[in-house]
């Protein structure tokens, strides 16, 4: 049974059942290529609650939404979840998907009303989608390349079961680890055009050339790297390298420390409170007709960085928006970078700020 919960706002889709994993997870099965993904599903959670008692399961269902919304591991803490109030205002629909676990949707903008009001960020919907590249070094002639499927074989020779399983229990951890932080997460194919352009030894010997050569194929937006020895999970063992845009980050930690991380980094960067609010003139060529000045006011107004965005002015092939924005200028670029609709002008305006160009597409 479904419960949905009056609200006097705009209601927002109704949850989605949840699959496997959420949808803000992708996994590559096939050749095509993926972009920067825009999460959904951001304002809803599964939890384990025993019984029935309802302000426990709202306020674990909150606390898993508030850790996926900010970027933030500590917007779980007693603390932030006091400073966002009753739970049970912020939902929109809750159901018991088997015994033990529920399933809890929020309204988005409400939740976003208590954060800004905690003086907490909000990471927008657009994140990088991050292709995850783990090698596996168990000794004894044992090593193995994490794909996104099971392998059943490696090296043309079936892999015994315990190996098989500790494989996929690994696959398990940091699927669940990146869904957990509203990551996009993707696994290589490892398949023979993966193979022909980056070997194990390269991957295991820090050669990052070979690596991203490899990664192109997926056209993620960042690179993460796992060098291990072990796929025990709770062990500190794994070498991580995280490469994005020229910079590269390294850290040692367990398996989830990889997606965690990596998700830590992104949210510095992307991820705005509302104090401090700017307005920004924001000029978009290209702009030839009317479908694509939709296009680019709806994005831009559907930016959780934006609070407000007005008209200002439409030309021939040009139109300027007024943005009330949130955070910093370089947040929105680094934003509007992941999505591939809007390509930064070199030439300056002496009337904008920020000057964009609608790329040519659906």
């Amino acid at each position: 049974m479904i419960v949905q919960m009056q609200r006097t706002k705009t209601r927002t889709a109704a949850v989605a059942p949840l699959a496997a994993l959420s949808l803000c997870v992708l996994v590559v099965a096939t050749g095509a290529p993926a972009r920067a993904a825009t999460v959904q599903d951001l304002y809803s959670a599964e939890v384990q609650a025993p019984g029935d008692e309802l302000p426990e399961v709202f306020r674990a269902a909150l606390a898993a939404v508030a850790v996926r919304v900010t970027g933030s591991r500590a917007a779980s803490s007693p603390e932030t979840l006091a400073a966002l109030g009753d739970p049970a205002l912020l939902v929109l629909q809750y159901r018991s998907t088997e015994p033990g676990s529920w399933r809890v949707g929020f309204d988005p903008a409400a939740v976003r009303s208590r954060l800004d009001a905690a003086g907490l960020p909000v990471w927008s919907e657009e994140r990088p989608a991050t292709l995850l590249w783990l090698a596996v070094d168990s000794g004894r002639g044992e090593r193995d390349i994490l794909a996104a499927a099971a392998q059943g074989q490696a090296g043309g020779v079936s892999m015994p079961p315990a190996r098989e399983r500790a494989l996929t229990a690994a696959r398990e951890s940091l699927l669940t680890a990146a869904e957990e932080r509203g990551l996009p997460m993707l696994l290589p194919l490892v398949d023979t055009e993966d193979l022909q352009t980056v070997t194990f030894a390269e991957l295991w010997g820090d050669f990052s050339a070979p690596v991203l050569d490899a990664s192109a194929r997926y056209r993620a937006d960042a690179v993460l790297i796992g060098r291990t020895q072990t796929l025990d999970l709770a062990a500190r063992r794994v070498r991580w390298t995280l490469l994005v845009a020229g910079e590269r980050w390294d850290w040692q930690g367990t398996l989830a420390d990889g997606p965690e991380r990596a998700a830590d980094r992104f949210a510095e960067r992307l991820a705005s409170a509302a104090d401090g609010l700017r307005e920004l003139r924001v000029e978009v060529r290209n702009v030839a007709n009317l479908d694509a000045y939709g296009r680019v006011y709806s994005y831009l107004q559907g930016l959780s960085s934006v609070e407000r965005c007005d008209v200002e002015a439409v030309d021939a092939d040009r139109a300027v928006f007024r943005l009330s924005l949130r955070g910093d200028p370089d947040q929105l670029l680094g934003v509007v970078a992941l999505r591939r609709l809007l390509v930064p002008v070199d030439e300056p305006s002496a009337d904008t700020d920020l000057q964009f160009a609608l790329i040519a597409g659906p």
